[in-house]
C-alpha cells in the first residue's frame, strides 16, 4: 500500500510542478484560456488587440483604448486590401526589471517581436492621457543650483518615454507586418520615422476614433536642429537608402532626421508632397524590391530642390517645450534625448535594442 501511494505521489508531482510552474510562467503570444494567465496578470479583449496586463485592468483600458483609436489612424493612412483583422498581442509588465527579464534589448521602452508576434512594453510611469502637473513659476532672481535644479527636472522629464507614445510607435510595425504579410523590411527612415510620427499621435475627445497627427516630438526636435546647426544631417540622396545597422550606426541623429523628414512629407511643402509615404507602403504590398518601390514613389521629384525645403523646414519647427539642453549644443546631438523606443543597438551586437537576435527572440524593427 505505501509502495503504490510512493509511485501515485511520485507520478503526480512532475504534473503538480508542471501545473505551478505554468501558473508563473510568462509566454508569448496569446493566452486564449484561464489557465494561461499567469498570476498578477489580466487579459482585456478590445477589437483589434489582446492586452495582457501586469498593471492593472485600468491600465490595460487605456492601452486598449489607446491602441484602437491607433489602429484606425493606420488603416485610413494606410489602407488593407484585405477585410478582418487578427487581434494583435500587447504585454503590459509593471517595470523594468519584469519587461527586461522577459528578453526586453537594452535601452527598449517597448519593441515588437515578429516572431511573437506580440508588442512589449512597460509601464513607464508616464502617461500621455494624464494631466501633467505645471512647472512652478520662477519668482525672483534664480541662483545657479536653483537653475541647475530645474533644468535637470525638465531633461529627466524629457528622457522618460511616454508609454503610450512607445505603444503607438510599435504598434505601427505591429500593423505594417500585418498589412505587408511577406515580412518585407523597409528602409529605416520610413520605418522607424514613421513609428516617431505616430508616437506624437493624441486620441481627440469625443471624435471617435480620430487623432491629432504632426505634433511635435520635443526630444527628436532639438537634436535635428542641433545637428542642422552643426552640418550633422545626412545628405538626403544617401539617408533614403540607409538600411538597419547604418541607420543604428548614427542612432540619435538618424531618428531625429527620420522623424522630422517623415513630418516634413506629410506636413511641409504646402503638402505637395503628403502622398509619397502612403503610396510607398502600397507600393510594397505588392513588390518586395524597395528599391525600385522607391524609384517609383520619388518618381518626377528634385532630391536637391527636396533637401532644400526640408532643410528650410526644420528651421520653422517650434518646440512646445523649452529645450533642456539649449546651452548645451554638441551635447544634445551626442548624448541624445530621448532614446528611440525600440532601443538603438544594431542586430546582432549584445542584447541589442534594436531588431536582432539579443535576447534569443526574434525583435522586430
Amino acid at each position: 500500500m505505501k509502495m503504490r501511494k510512493s509511485i501515485a505521489v511520485a507520478l503526480l508531482m512532475p504534473l503538480l510542478l508542471g501545473s505551478l510552474t505554468a501558473q508563473g510562467e510568462i509566454r508569448p503570444g496569446p493566452w486564449q484560456t484561464a489557465a494561461k494567465i499567469p498570476q498578477g496578470w489580466v487579459v482585456h479583449n478590445t477589437k483589434n488587440y489582446h492586452v495582457q496586463s501586469q498593471c492593472g485592468m485600468e491600465k490595460a483600458k487605456r492601452l486598449g483604448d489607446h491602441m484602437e483609436v491607433m489602429n484606425a489612424v493606420y488603416r485610413k493612412m494606410f489602407r488593407p486590401d484585405k477585410d478582418g483583422a487578427k487581434q494583435q498581442t500587447i504585454k503590459l509588465f509593471k517595470d523594468e526589471v519584469g519587461f527586461h527579464a522577459y528578453g526586453a534589448p537594452d535601452g527598449a521602452a517597448a519593441y515588437y517581436s515578429k516572431g511573437d508576434r506580440e508588442m512589449v512594453c512597460y509601464d513607464t510611469g508616464k502617461w500621455s492621457d494624464e494631466a501633467k502637473p505645471a512647472d512652478a513659476p520662477v519668482t525672483g532672481k534664480e541662483s545657479p543650483l536653483e537653475r541647475l535644479a530645474r533644468r535637470s527636472k525638465r531633461l529627466e522629464a524629457s528622457m522618460t518615454m511616454d508609454l503610450l507614445g512607445c505603444a503607438a510607435h510599435e504598434g505601427w510595425h505591429q500593423y505594417y507586418h500585418w498589412l505587408v504579410v511577406s515580412q518585407v523590411d523597409l528602409p529605416s527612415w520610413i520605418n522607424e520615422g514613421m513609428g516617431d510620427y505616430f508616437y506624437t499621435a493624441a486620441p481627440k475627445d469625443g471624435k471617435g476614433k480620430k487623432a491629432d497627427l504632426g505634433r511635435m516630438f520635443d526630444g527628436r526636435l532639438w537634436i535635428i536642429q542641433a545637428a542642422k546647426r552643426q552640418g550633422a544631417m545626412v545628405p538626403l540622396e544617401q539617408f533614403l537608402k540607409m538600411l538597419q545597422r547604418d541607420y543604428y550606426s548614427n542612432p540619435n541623429v538618424c531618428y531625429a532626421q527620420g522623424w522630422a523628414f517623415c513630418q516634413f512629407l506629410l506636413h511641409g511643402a504646402g503638402g505637395k508632397y503628403a502622398k509619397v509615404i502612403p503610396a510607398y507602403v502600397k507600393l510594397l504590398c505588392n513588390d518586395t524590391r524597395w528599391e525600385s518601390v522607391q524609384e517609383k514613389a520619388f518618381k518626377g521629384l528634385d532630391l536637391a530642390v527636396m533637401e532644400q525645403e526640408f532643410h528650410a523646414y526644420v528651421d520653422t519647427l517650434k518646440s512646445s517645450v523649452p529645450d533642456p539642453e539649449s546651452e548645451d549644443e554638441a551635447e544634445a546631438v551626442d548624448a541624445g534625448a530621448p532614446k528611440p523606443p525600440g532601443g538603438e543597438t544594431p542586430a546582432g551586437e549584445g542584447n541589442g535594442g534594436g531588431p536582432g537576435e539579443g535576447s534569443g527572440r526574434d525583435l522586430g524593427n
